[in-house]
């Protein structure tokens, strides 16, 4: 399909820099070391073809998290890393040969507690359910504790109303008790807006949801889907239907 709409995607690109690179060697770039942060969101390819540009391992420093990983198509992992530069490693048939040392850094400095003991036990569960598709690693701790994040059940699209309309008397008494669980800023005059600002979001599973939702907030809030989010901070954070609108029981 797309060779016939003559499409290409990165990694197309990837090995037609490749192909490139057999005629052609790509040591003339001349770079001495690179430090590649967010390792997670590259494929296996793409890292292959960066290691061409270098003649030993000690070169290269790469960081990353696998709790990160969001990429469509991507299935990252160190021990996957750690054998491919190995392999490189050998063909540069040098006595020498340097094994890629990997370590954690494991003390979060932008959360609490709280959140990353919910966060370390959804990795437990990849883990034990999907023991080949992530790497073992330590969990990640902070130095502050906080609260765990409070669960919702039974919330529905209309009380997002709460963002919109400031003459609501009759708003559900547990929409107020959202609102004060996430301090929401609340406007001087005494009404049931709730006012959101760039500190606060409501984060969602997919850009049909992102519109839904936007519609029901007007500019009363930030919405933003997992892809949007990703590297930003928030203070509170709604996190919408995440598994109602996963795409996963769609495969079963």
């Amino acid at each position: 399909m797309k060779v016939k709409r003559h499409e290409y995607d990165s990694m197309d690109r990837t090995l037609a820099i490749f192909r490139h690179a057999k005629k052609k060697a790509l040591g003339s770039l001349h770079i001495h070391e690179v430090y590649i942060d967010e390792c997670q969101d590259n494929h296996i390819m793409d890292i292959a073809l960066i290691l061409k540009v270098f003649d030993r391992t000690s070169s290269i420093f790469f960081a990353g998290d696998i709790a990160q990983c969001i990429a469509k198509g991507s299935s990252f992992r160190f021990q996957d890393l750690q054998a491919l530069i190995y392999q490189w490693e050998l063909t540069r048939k040098n006595d020498n040969i340097l094994k890629p040392k990997l370590f954690d850094l494991n003390i979060n400095y932008r959360s609490h507690n709280g959140i990353l003991k919910l966060a370390a036990s959804v990795v437990k569960l990849i883990q034990y359910l999907f023991p080949n598709s992530i790497d073992q690693l330590s969990s990640e701790r902070s130095e502050v504790d906080g609260p765990l994040p409070i669960i919702f059940d039974g919330f529905e699209e209309e009380y997002f109303n709460i963002f919109v309309n400031n003459n609501r008397p009759d708003e559900p008494t547990f929409t107020y008790d959202i609102c004060r669980e996430m301090k929401c800023r609340k406007r001087k005059k005494q009404s049931s807006f709730v006012e959101f600002g760039a500190d606060q979001v409501i984060i969602v599973r997919n850009e049909v949801v992102k519109s839904r939702v936007t519609e029901l907030v007007g500019k009363g809030a930030m919405v933003l889907t997992v892809l949007d989010a990703k590297g930003m901070e928030f203070n509170d954070v709604l996190l919408y239907n995440f598994f109602t609108d996963s795409p996963a029981q769609r495969k079963v």
